[in-house]
């Protein structure tokens, strides 16, 4: 684990987009292909199994740099911000607008920067995290000073509504949770003590099958186009991600015990931010085994579902718009990562 006891980067601001469009347990059942005895029966198990009731889409047409784009602009009014500071542009997302060149190419190009260092990162939807990891590095080292980072994301055009029964709902209700959404992040060089003090991301590749884009794993060895459809075996990953998480917090609580005293790290948090996967599954890990406070722990994914790599930053932008985060104020987050992969882990910072 990286340990800052003094911060290099610290957080700017933090902008997004969320499309305007909700849709409600109601319309996805309705947009499903299938018996209509299931349609029928689709909200209820939505909600049950996965304890969320909306999520937002983008229109028609629109790609990944598109809600970047936006969402930077957002930040750039809120910060008044002159983007010709920024000397390095990464787009972090599960989503690309093409394969070739970087989107974050395309996102330099539609903020009119003529020279940066534009490049992407992509690392499912611990991507974002990933980011601030590397901007934290670069800003360490003398190779950054104003890192922007921003993500795209559009879980609607992978989503697979055809369902014929009940059993298919194992590896496509995930799907059925995704949300559209835009996020943008500025690190800059960090000043007294605020800013990123612990980073700590890992992978245990040996899960990556539980949960994939394209659908089907063997189509680059048979050739042809990309079945763009999500795959996720959601009790299977649920249940690893539950195992290992809890690990991983016992874990992280012996060190903090033993370095810095604390007997509970969730009390010494003003917030724990989790990523969005599902609100059943951030209150059984949470709140049931941790027995972390209810108001520490910012649960979105009811709201906006599962916006991937910017589900994080969407949850901090809704308390920071609710006034009970403030920039600068030395709020204790814990942003929590979870990706397929299987990735997880942690970045801490004083806000």
């Amino acid at each position: 684990m990286q340990q800052f006891e003094q911060p290099r980067s610290r957080v700017g601001e933090i902008g997004v987009h969320i499309p305007e469009r909700v849709v409600d347990n109601a319309e996805m059942a309705n947009l499903v292909k299938g018996p209509d005895r299931l349609k029928r029966s689709l909200p209820d198990i939505i909600a049950r199994t996965t304890g969320n009731h909306n999520r937002v889409y983008a229109a028609e047409g629109t790609v990944p740099s598109d809600l970047a784009v936006a969402a930077i602009f957002d930040l750039v009014k809120r910060a008044s911000l002159d983007i010709n500071t920024v000397d390095t542009l990464i787009f972090a997302s599960t989503d690309m607008d093409m394969m070739e060149p970087a989107t974050a190419n395309i996102v330099q190009e539609r903020l009119g920067l003529k020279c940066v260092n534009s490049f992407d990162v992509s690392n499912a939807c611990n991507s974002f995290l990933q980011a601030m990891n590397i901007g934290n590095s670069l800003i360490a080292t003398g190779a950054a000073r104003r890192v922007l980072i921003c993500s795209g994301e559009l879980g609607s055009v992978v989503c697979n509504r055809e369902v014929a029964d009940v059993k298919e709902l194992r590896t496509k209700m995930g799907g059925l949770t995704l949300g559209d959404a835009g996020a943008a992040l500025l690190l800059e060089p960090a000043d007294n003590g605020i800013g990123l003090t612990e980073i700590n991301l890992m992978t245990y590749g040996e899960h990556w099958r539980l949960c994939h884009v394209p659908e089907k794993e063997e189509w680059r060895q048979n050739g042809g186009a990309i079945n763009p459809w999500f795959y996720l075996d959601m009790p299977a990953l649920a249940k690893i991600a539950r195992r290992y998480s809890l690990r991983y917090f016992q874990d992280y609580e012996r060190i903090r015990r033993d370095h810095f005293g604390e007997k509970d790290f969730a009390a010494s948090l003003d917030f724990f931010v989790p990523h969005q996967i599902s609100r059943k599954l951030i209150e059984e890990v949470c709140l049931q085994d941790m027995k972390m406070p209810t108001d520490k722990v910012v649960i979105t994914a009811d709201i906006y579902g599962n916006t991937a790599s910017t589900a994080i930053p969407l949850a901090m932008r809704r308390i920071m718009d609710k006034g009970e985060l403030l920039l600068g104020s030395g709020a204790e987050c814990f942003l929590y990562g979870a990706a397929s992969g299987f990735g997880m882990g942690h970045i801490r910072l004083r806000f």
